[in-house]
């Protein structure tokens, strides 16, 4: 880890909105255009974006496609390029490689959620970002690093259009609301992750904790399927605003109001995030299961 190569990001670009009804992010890219010093550094220039103006104005996830799927080249410029996020992408991509060659560029790409995960950096295991992450959170106190190995769910967001970026999610607030604490708290995460990309780019950035525990994706969990007629399961006491605490074979995970009680069937002890998240109800995802490991694991695998 000690010989990851470090090198300078010229444009950061924070971005608020590419869920609609996150309003949180969209409140402060709006603050910060109006007040942009407030996220310039000396190293970089920090550029600010409302990723989905359509949805932000009907104060709803996305129009036609989630926007933080819509990256890959076949919603770009493929089947489904006519959907409004599908056009949006391609201008998102167009402005975050609009300076290249020669520059590289970082995307903090701001969420909240309705599960009690806290502050949360979300990234790929990509070795820099990993690290940027990794130094970040020593800055903000109880912050965790999600993190997803290489595939089309992490490369159809919006911030891999960029050379490197993390996500932040925070959480639990309601969707399409904004809340003085929430705001106060994604305000001061993206001031610490632009303090931590200054000390990357003036090479004053020590390597991360090898035994740092970070969380990675496995796979997501839905909720079972009924026989008609049957009551509707919903996610267990035992577990909600449970995210990052371990979760046991055997442990309860869904009820119905019968009493029937659905336990937990994996081999292993796992880590569930996004527990009832109300933006996944439609695709049917109750929570994402994760692997506690330490950074070195991840360094040694990519």
């Amino acid at each position: 880890m000690t010989d990851t190569p470090y090198t300078p990001f010229d444009i950061v670009f924070v971005v608020g909105g590419t869920h609609g009804n996150e309003r949180t992010g969209v409140t402060l890219v709006q603050h910060w255009l109006q007040n942009p010093a407030d996220v310039q550094r000396q190293t970089f220039t920090t550029r600010l974006l409302l990723g989905n103006p359509e949805a932000i104005r009907k104060n709803v996830r996305f129009i036609d496609r989630d926007l933080n799927r819509s990256f890959l080249p076949q919603h770009v410029d493929g089947e489904t390029a006519e959907a409004y996020e599908s056009g949006r992408a391609r201008e998102i991509a167009a402005t975050l490689q609009s300076d290249r060659p020669g520059k590289r560029t970082f995307a903090i790409d701001l969420h909240t959620t309705t599960a009690k995960m806290g502050i949360t950096l979300i990234t790929n295991t990509d070795s820099v970002n990993l690290a940027i992450a990794a130094d970040a959170q020593k800055r903000l106190p109880g912050a965790r690093i999600y993190c997803f190995a290489d595939s089309d769910r992490i490369n159809s967001c919006l911030r891999a259009a960029a050379d490197g970026g993390l996500g932040v999610e925070i959480g639990p607030i309601p969707q399409g609301v904004v809340r003085h604490d929430t705001l106060e708290t994604t305000y001061g995460v993206v001031q610490e992750i632009l303090n931590t990309l200054e000390s990357f780019n003036e090479g004053n950035f020590a390597p991360p904790d090898p035994h740092l525990p970070v969380y990675l994706h496995d796979r997501h969990m839905l909720y079972p399927g009924v026989p008609s007629g049957a009551p509707p399961v919903f996610i267990h006491r035992e577990i909600e605003g449970r995210d990052y605490r371990p979760l046991a074979p055997g442990h309860p995970i869904f009820h119905d109001l019968n009493g029937q009680v659905v336990c937990y069937e994996g081999v292993d002890t796992t880590y569930p995030v996004f527990i009832n998240e109300a933006a996944y109800y439609y695709e049917n995802i109750a929570f994402s299961l994760t692997r506690k490991m330490p950074l070195a694991s991840l360094f040694a695998s990519g």
